[in-house]
């Protein structure tokens, strides 16, 4: 509703047709996108840097499938493997980057942290549309470039917000198919006025039924920036809002259940009354989250830029569930009574953080330095909704209560030296980062998990890149990276009277690129070696994390390839492969594969404007086969798969349509599973079927 009545207000500016350029140059709208780049560039590397990296712009973003996440709009990237665990692109998402886990990626918004500082993932169903607000992202594969917060392991993912339009505007979305699924999004904008003020505001709903059963979810985002842009400086206060509720969909499925019904889903699941089964209605995950940066840059003399960031978070949530003949005694209560009961675990936290960064670069080359402090403050605790046993129990009480308080301090000092007329660049990079950990309180399983934990890393990175003609160049670096254990882990540890370790990881990379007018290569060969990786056990927790341990020796070791062709002016093609070995050195010299890890990934994709205005895109994605444990057990091993997608799209001018056509091949593939040695189980997770969309989008 609030968007709908600034709609006006957009149209009214237009009307106005107000002319910047008597204000503006064209030298002060360079200096500003050079203001708007120094608040990412701390986390960022270009075609001068000795990294293995991608990027999408905002056009690229935004030709996606508009229901999908994040993640599965990485999933062409290359060494990248995305899974939705509801099957549409909607809801619980993840993404694996050369096989390493979503705790090992490092994803900064707008230079800020936004991985979750204790299980250390990023759960992207909590910010919606989160690709409707962007401007860009930049993924780096391996230890990328100097960063704050959470150890990038296996790669890092650097967002920026989109920038203030110069022109008042106003966009709606609209999309609908398969599984009831449906987008409806706004967004407007005032423009840049004379004085070098505006304001965008959006809001976008997503909702679908899923594919699998209880795979449901509503979405709901909005997003707000003010800016004003000065003659050498620029404001920004960005609110993004997030509100999701889902079904739980993270059981997974047994081999057998899968053969039976791919969209079978056990959440909620106990027998009633009359002896048939039956399912809780409301086997949710909830989650909100207010999202508030502060951002302001400036150009403190010639060549020399300067930046400040803060940024509050406030999350919380539940996740609720139904549980059949549960004892009370587990939850608190002194008796041996057996009762059906709705329990409710929830989350409340806040999460502060600020950096400062000073960039001075000319063309002999660069040099940047920043500091960085986060606090997050998260509490966790659960209660009983409903007790068949107990009419009267009061819904307030908390059955466990426990808090983590996790400080992170953190500096970095960057440069680069272009040497021999810019043909050869020198790059170092270190960082140092302290983090104070502290556990109060008891989990559900009333173990006291009271403790502190420090570590303190030096993270390196040291390359060169050489020029050998305009259109080609060699890379090599070597970095080393430290990372903290995650909750869970820490946990688990406490629970089991034993010790976890944090992680050290060695990255040697070695690479070439070629970019001419027309066609661009490039390989990298990439030897990441581990001491001390945490890797899963095989058993799974309570709140169904995959309890790991520290190995002494593994590694993950490959080659990525990836070409782009501009074949004709109106047709593209691109494509990657990825072919690795990742393995568990074990005392007696034996090797096992890394779990989820696959030897071989793929994509591939031809974009052709068969006419002006309309477009037809074909991609299709290779997943190898792998294993879902660390035991290279040939029973525990997923298929190789492929799937294919199309998407035609016809622009009218101010009107567009698009439609989307995914699974073309109707393939029966799973992109994710686990095992449970201790009980002998496997949970599957089946994706869907071909289904399709289709997004109507009009600009007034």
């Amino acid at each position: 509703m609030a968007v709908a009545a600034f709609l006006p207000l957009c149209a009214g500016l237009m009307a106005q047709n107000v002319d910047n350029s008597a204000i503006f140059s064209v030298e002060d709208d360079q200096l500003m996108s050079a203001l708007d780049s120094i608040v990412v560039s701390a986390s960022r590397v270009n075609a001068k840097s000795p990294v293995a990296y991608s990027e999408l712009d905002k056009r690229q973003i935004a030709l996606q499938n508009p229901t999908s996440s994040l993640p599965m709009m990485l999933n062409l990237q290359p060494s990248v493997v995305a899974m939705n665990e509801g099957g549409t692109g909607l809801g619980y998402s993840k993404i694996r980057v050369r096989g390493s886990d979503p705790t090992r990626m490092n994803v900064t918004l707008n230079g800020i942290t936004y991985n979750d500082a204790e299980s250390q993932e990023v759960f992207w169903v909590n910010l919606p549309a989160l690709s409707t607000m962007l401007n860009s992202a930049q993924l780096q594969r391996g230890v990328g470039s100097s960063t704050n917060g959470v150890g990038a392991f296996g790669s890092s993912l650097n967002l920026q917000t989109a920038i203030p339009q110069t022109k008042p505007y106003a966009e709606i979305d609209l999309a609908g198919g398969s599984y009831w699924t449906a987008m409806a999004g706004v967004r407007a904008g005032t423009g840049r006025s004379r004085h070098g003020f505006s304001l965008d505001v959006g809001y976008n709903y997503n909702r679908t039924e899923g594919y699998i059963r209880n795979a449901f979810a509503r979405l709901h985002s909005v997003n707000v920036v003010g800016s004003w842009y000065g003659k050498g400086s620029v404001a920004k206060v960005i609110y993004i809002h997030g509100r999701q509720r889902t079904g739980i969909t993270w059981n997974g499925i047994s081999k057998e259940q899968m053969e039976a019904d791919r969209r079978y889903n056990s959440a909620g699941e106990y027998t009633g009354p009359d002896g048939n089964l039956a399912y809780y209605d409301n086997e949710t995950d909830n989650y909100m989250q207010h999202i508030v940066q502060g951002i302001y840059s400036v150009q403190l003399a010639e060549n020399l830029y300067g930046s400040a960031t803060l940024n509050y978070t406030k999350g919380g949530g539940w996740y609720e569930q139904f549980k059949e003949s549960a004892k009370l005694k587990k939850y608190g209560y002194d008796s041996d009574t057996k009762s059906n009961l709705v329990r409710m675990k929830k989350m409340d936290n806040d999460f502060y953080a600020g950096n400062v960064n000073v960039k001075y670069e000319t063309w002999r080359g660069l040099i940047q330095a920043g500091v960085n402090y986060s606090l997050y403050n998260g509490d966790h605790f659960g209660t009983l909704k409903w007790v068949e046993a107990m009419p009267d129990v009061d819904t307030k009480r908390h059955y466990y209560d426990n808090n983590g308080l996790k400080k992170d301090w953190s500096a970095y000092l960057k440069e680069a030296v272009y040497l021999l007329d810019g043909s050869l660049n020198l790059y170092g990079d270190v960082q140092w980062r302290f983090i104070d950990y502290k556990i109060s309180g008891q989990d559900d399983d009333y173990i006291p998990l009271d403790s502190r934990y420090k570590y303190d890393f030096i993270n390196a990175k040291a390359g060169a890149t050489w020029q050998i003609t305009p259109r080609s160049n060699l890379y090599a670096t070597a970095a080393v990276a430290g990372k903290e254990p995650c909750r869970s882990d820490l946990k688990d540890a406490i629970t089991n009277g034993g010790e976890v370790l944090p992680e050290h990881l060695f990255d040697y990379e070695f690479g070439y690129r070629y970019t001419s007018g027309r066609l661009a290569l490039a390989a990298n060969v990439y030897l990441m070696e581990y001491k001390n990786q945490l890797v899963a056990t095989g058993k799974i927790s309570q709140s169904g994390y995959k309890i790991k341990d520290n190995v002494d020796r593994s590694y993950r070791r490959g080659v990525e390839l990836s070409a782009g062709w501009q074949a004709l002016k109106n047709l593209r093609f691109d494509a990657n492969s990825t072919f690795s070995l990742n393995k568990i050195v074990h005392e007696d010299g034996s090797l096992t594969d890394l779990m989820l890890s696959p030897g071989y990934v793929g994509a591939f994709s031809a974009s052709w404007d068969i006419i002006p205005r309309l477009n037809v895109t074909l991609t299709d994605k290779v997943v190898g086969s792998q294993y879902f444990d660390n035991s290279s057990n040939p029973d525990h091993k997923l298929p190789a798969y492929n799937v294919m997608n199309l998407a035609v799209s016809y622009d009218f001018g101010r009107f567009s349509i698009a439609a989307y056509a995914n699974n073309l091949l109707n393939a029966k593939y799973v992109a994710d599973a686990w095992y449970d040695y201790e009980w002998d189980e496997c949970g599957f997770f089946p994706a869907a079927l071909a289904n399709g969309m289709v997004k109507l989008s009009y600009k007034l």
